[in-house]
């Protein structure tokens, strides 16, 4: 492996793929998915490139979610991340901190969390304030910035956040920057649900 390949690893794959779309990919999304390289009958590999990555969330879109905007399919499958993420070992330990943290101790974990996942990835907190902050992310794993936005969502409902907004302000095709609002949430949202992003994009 070339040391400065983007590689996303085996546990991400596994959050995603395995633990949260497992029992929803259709026969011919299994097959789509193998034909790009994810072989869901055979044990993962370490990691897999980027390229791959995006190949892989191509297929589970169109598959999981039919007739979506792509939008609404990558929000959804962001949030999925983070929800099988906290089924794996590394992710179980890591959320049960996060609900004691708040929104805001929580953001300033986004970057470690992030790149537990691959090789690459950099988060920097630019501004944070009482139920909001500004957060530039150096790759969104997509084609879109929409799949960081519903990863993002999920991890500071996980904290306790309300109502919610997810906002990319900014977006190079690679990297992009998101404004996120909240309130305390008063009780917890049902699980499984992703707050409203609004269209900037496409």
């Amino acid at each position: 492996m070339v040391p400065s390949e983007k590689r996303i690893f085996a546990q991400s794959v596994e959050a995603l793929f395995v633990r949260a779309l497992g029992p929803h990919l259709t026969r011919d999304g299994r097959q789509r998915l193998k034909a790009v390289g994810l072989d869901l009958a055979e044990p993962l590999r370490h990691n897999y490139s980027l390229e791959q990555w995006r190949a892989f969330l191509e297929v589970a879109a169109r598959d999981v979610f039919p007739g979506q905007p792509a939008e609404a399919a990558y929000l959804e499958l962001g949030a999925r991340y983070l929800q099988g993420f906290r089924q794996t070992s590394v992710g179980r330990a890591s959320m049960q901190l996060v609900t004691h943290l708040g929104p805001e101790k929580t953001l300033e974990r986004v970057p470690y969390n992030l790149r537990a996942g691959n090789n690459f990835n950099e988060v920097r907190v630019e501004e944070l304030s009482k139920n909001a902050a500004t957060l530039w992310v150096k790759d969104v794993l997509a084609d879109n910035p929409f799949f960081a936005s519903g990863f993002l969502a999920e991890t500071l409902r996980a904290s306790g956040a309300g109502t919610l907004d997810v906002k990319p302000i900014a977006f190079d095709g690679t990297a992009a920057t998101y404004r996120l609002t909240w309130t305390q949430a008063k009780s917890q949202r049902p699980a499984g649900t992703v707050a409203p992003v609004r269209r900037l994009f496409g």
